[in-house]
C-alpha cells in the first residue's frame, strides 16, 4: 500500500488492476496506490482510464503514446521512476524505436543496443531504467528465446546478470497468452536483493503447472 506502480503497456490495465486487487487481498488500502500506465493506441487507453475508475483506482495516470520512443513520465530531466513496474509488453516486435534509442537521452541501452529485429530487451532496459533505486522491483513477460538468444541480447543478458539485480526467472508452458501460443517467461528484479540472494538467480520450471 502507498507504492506507485508502472506498466509502459498497459493495454486496457488489466496488470495494474491485478496490482491493486492483490494489494486489496492481503488487507492493504488499495486506494493509496499510485497507479501509471502508457498505452500507444488511443481507445484502448481511454478504456484502461474507465477500467481503472470503475475498480476504484483514486490515484491514477494512463498516458497515451509510444513508450520506447516517447516515454510519458519524467523526473526532471530523466525517466521518472517507480516502486514496481511490470508489463507484458509485445513479444519480439520490430520496428520498436531503434532509431530513437542510437541517441536516447534517457540511456536506456545501457547495457547494449537491442537488435533491430526484437523490441524484447528494450522493453527491459527501459523497465531497469524506471525502477527506483532502493525501493524499485519490477517483472516482465517475455518469449522463452530471450533467455538464449545470442549476439547483442546476449550482451545484454551478461551486462544485467553482473549488475545482480535479476532475482527470478520463472519458464511457463506454451498457449497461455491471448494471441500467441509461445510459452513465455517471467524475469523478476529487484534493485537490492536480501543478502541472502545476492550472487544468485532463482530459476522455477512452471512448464508442467
Amino acid at each position: 500500500a502507498g507504492e506507485s506502480i508502472y506498466d509502459p503497456t498497459c493495454g486496457t490495465g488489466g496488470m495494474l488492476i491485478s496490482a491493486l486487487a492483490e494489494v486489496k487481498r492481503s488487507g492493504g488500502e488499495y486506494r493509496t496506490l499510485k497507479l501509471y500506465g502508457q498505452e500507444r493506441n488511443l481507445i484502448t487507453s481511454g478504456i484502461a482510464r474507465m477500467n481503472l475508475f470503475l475498480h476504484g483506482a483514486e490515484d491514477f495516470q494512463i498516458q497515451r503514446g509510444d513508450t520506447l520512443r516517447s516515454p510519458a513520465f519524467y523526473s526532471g530531466d530523466d525517466l521518472a521512476t517507480f516502486d514496481c513496474v511490470i508489463a507484458n509488453p509485445p513479444f519480439s516486435l520490430e520496428k520498436w524505436g531503434e532509431e530513437v534509442w542510437k541517441s536516447d537521452p534517457y540511456g536506456r541501452a545501457f547495457a547494449a543496443m537491442p537488435p533491430a529485429k526484437s523490441g524484447d530487451y528494450a522493453w527491459v532496459q527501459h523497465m531497469i531504467k524506471s525502477m527506483a533505486p532502493k525501493t524499485g522491483r519490477m517483472a516482465v513477460v517475455l518469449p522463452h528465446g530471450a533467455l538464449f538468444r545470442m549476439g547483442a541480447e546476449g550482451r545484454i543478458r551478461e551486462k544485467i546478470l553482473g549488475m545482480d539485480i535479476l532475482e527470478a526467472v520463472i519458464g511457463l508452458g506454451p498457449n497461455l497468452f491471448y494471441g500467441t501460443g509461445l510459452a513465455v517467461c517471467i524475469m523478476v528484479f529487484r534493485q537490492r536483493k536480501p543478502r541472502d540472494r545476492r550472487g544468485k538467480v532463482l530459476f522455477i520450471d512452471a512448464s508442467k503447472e
